[in-house]
């Protein structure tokens, strides 16, 4: 059994102790952090003198809140056990679950000379040095890596394992992307009427065509429309409510949601769940949907009847870049996504308010994607303004 002799004597109020081992031929200070008993132990050929002022210094640190444990907690392990925990916690959905693994698979790969450090030992240098590597994608995965990777130092130093967050550091941007950035640009006018035109007549008989004009008058996200049922139309109220999206689970199946895609789960609001009245043209082109004979089993107005399941969006852009290639409607790639843009960009030039446009499409107000996103003034409407000036 260990003796401490004459020398052995109390450290402060109660929080350690300081003595000498005739065991380890050195002086131990025993103190507690976290309800556990530590141990600071004499280095090999360390003065006395020193070994006290470390001591000195602990118990200050330990005083006055600054003391930071040395751990091994790597910040891939950090990052891994955030990303997991907003998923079981029920603060993300499946699809934004994986979206954030496919964000934590490309910090991997970016930041591959500090992902697997100790956190305690990563640099500002060593995040730096990740940035000429991240800069080779977009500034929207770019954004999406730079928050990540800002969460989890802010993880760190809620926990204590930092005593400064690096990311805070003034010489540590955000990089920017070697790519330019790509615009979603609205249809013109007369190349959505060569749109409408070839889907009137061209087209017409082809499965997705009402869900295609659908979109382009009603300005909904794509998976809004086809998570449509009969129970979101109300003829007698000339009403479309929206309420849900479909969405993708952890595997990468398509299903239908409960809400859109702006719901906050924290506060269990949902700022995407509208109800706007039809135009006639939208109301009749639901009428005439309502009129299939065909049922599914989410009495959804689109659904693929020959594979039983649902439509799936990347089917309908791939008609839409077919036909786009056969009838020259436009020069650009055409998608659905595409179609949203031009929906509000017609708005805009129409004098819609924003504040309608908004409920109509599910953004959140005063939100300056609306205009800041989804707007491309046609040359023929600036023409027209200009106009003003005669």
């Amino acid at each position: 059994m260990e003796r401490r002799n004459k020398k052995t004597k109390s450290v402060g109020n109660g929080e350690g102790s300081l003595y000498y081992s005739e065991a380890l031929g050195c002086y131990v200070y025993q103190y507690y952090y976290d309800g556990k008993r530590k141990t600071l132990k004499q280095k090999k050929g360390e003065q006395t003198k020193e070994f006290k002022n470390r001591v000195v210094d602990l118990k200050a640190k330990l005083g006055n809140g600054t003391y930071i444990e040395k751990r091994k907690d790597t910040f891939l392990f950090i990052c891994e056990k955030h990303v997991k925990q907003k998923h079981e916690d029920g603060l993300v959905s499946d699809r934004t679950y994986t979206r954030d693994l496919a964000t934590l698979e490309l910090i991997k790969k970016c930041c591959s000379n500090f992902v697997n450090k100790p956190i305690q030992r990563i640099t500002v240098e060593d995040v730096q040095e990740s940035k000429r590597e991240m800069r080779k994608y977009s500034n929207s995965t770019i954004d999406k890596m730079w928050i990540l990777i800002n969460k989890t130092f802010k993880i760190a130093f809620s926990r204590r394992l930092l005593s400064f967050n690096i990311m805070l550091d003034e010489s540590l941007a955000k990089p920017i992307s070697t790519k330019e950035d790509k615009k979603i640009e609205a249809l013109t006018v007369e190349e959505e009427k060569k749109l409408i035109d070839v889907l009137n007549n061209q087209e017409k008989n082809h499965k997705y065509r009402d869900i295609i004009l659908l979109q382009l008058y009603t300005g909904m996200r794509i998976g809004e429309v086809l998570a449509l049922s009969k129970d979101c139309i109300d003829l007698d109220n000339n009403t479309i409510t929206v309420y849900r999206t479909l969405t993708r689970d952890t595997k990468d199946n398509v299903v239908i949601g409960k809400h859109t895609k702006t719901f906050v789960r924290t506060t269990n609001v949902d700022k995407g769940k509208r109800t706007f009245p039809m135009t006639q043209e939208v109301r009749n082109l639901i009428i005439k949907i309502l009129n299939y004979k065909n049922k599914n089993i989410y009495n959804l107005l689109f659904w693929d009847y020959q594979n039983s399941t649902f439509i799936s969006y990347n089917e309908l852009n791939a008609w839409l870049r077919r036909i786009n290639e056969k009838y020259h409607i436009c020069s650009d790639n055409l998608h659905t996504h595409r179609l949203r843009h031009t929906f509000v960009t017609r708005c805009i030039e129409k004098g819609i308010s924003l504040s309608v446009i908004q409920e109509i499409v599910g953004h959140v107000q005063s939100s300056s994607i609306t205009l800041d996103t989804y707007t491309t003034i046609s040359n023929d409407f600036i023409e027209q303004e200009l106009k003003k000036l005669i």
